[in-house]
């Protein structure tokens, strides 16, 4: 149970002003959105959309480069490798760095907040807050989730990406 609820309930974060909202890959549930929304009520000035799809992700794609970009920003279209939660947070670092950018708020499903936290807390050089959709999820969605979820630790502490 406890388990269940390192996942489920994890500690949520309030937005703050950042150097960068980055969204994460990996399915189109709102997190574009939400992001987009972040940055018109003004928490920052340059949006990240990890975007290994390329156009082929309609909605990454759209919200990075195409008519879905937030207005007021600067957008960037951000190819991680690899094409991991890992990557994801390596590869911002280095655009980060490009940037000058000592921040970031990274939008994400709740029940990825925990594995990203430790992630970007590992592989990115700044100080990074997780923003997790409100959104419920049915009990099938979260079983593999939170197996999902296991797993990516699981690699990660045995791989030791960063």
């Amino acid at each position: 149970m406890l388990i269940v609820a390192f996942f489920v309930y994890p500690a949520k974060a309030q937005p703050h002003k950042v150097d960068a909202i980055l969204v994460l890959a990996g399915s189109s549930d709102g997190r574009h959105e939400l992001g987009a929304q972040l940055v018109e009520q003004g928490y920052s000035d340059n949006f990240v959309v990890s975007n290994p799809e390329g156009a082929k992700d309609k909605v990454g794609y759209a919200h990075c480069a195409g008519n879905k970009r937030p207005d007021g920003a600067t957008s960037y279209c951000m190819d991680p490798y690899p094409v991991i939660t890992s990557g994801e947070a390596r590869t911002f670092n280095i655009l980060a760095q490009e940037h000058g950018w000592e921040s970031v708020m990274v939008v994400t499903s709740r029940t990825h907040t925990q594995r990203v936290r430790t992630m970007f807390n590992q592989c990115y050089g700044g100080d990074s807050t997780v923003y997790s959709l409100p959104k419920a999820i049915n009990r099938q969605a979260l079983k593999d989730a939170i197996l999902h979820e296991i797993g990516g630790f699981v690699k990660f502490w045995i791989t030791s990406p960063c």
